[in-house]
């Protein structure tokens, strides 16, 4: 072995590591109740699941600040999202697979 191998193997044990680390303090802070934590579950949450300004709702509990609690708990009894169809105008829901009038296919 030579001295730029050790090396290598170093640096990106080092990098790995700090990924470790990092993960672990995201979830720490997370965890937590802070506001700091509050930016983080909204990071989270919009990578990973419907962000705050597509869910559907009160617009008026959205824009005076709700808790996380009552917006997760109100998110079950939603109506499903409609918007008009791409190709013929005819309206469907995230529901539909196929446009109901022009039979395209919905992502």
């Amino acid at each position: 072995m030579n001295w730029a191998d050790i090396a290598a193997t170093t640096f990106v044990l080092l990098i790995a590591g700090a990924l470790i680390l990092a993960m672990f303090y995201i979830v720490r802070v997370a965890s937590g109740e802070s506001e700091g934590s509050k930016t983080i579950r909204d990071m989270v949450e919009t990578l990973f699941g419907t962000p705050a300004h597509l869910r559907g709702g009160d617009d008026s509990a959205s824009g005076e600040g709700s808790s996380g609690g009552s917006r997760l708990a109100g998110a079950s009894t939603q109506l499903p999202f409609r918007e008009p169809c791409p190709a013929c105008g005819e309206e469907v829901t995230e529901n539909d697979v196929n446009c109901p009038s022009c039979e395209l296919r919905l992502l």
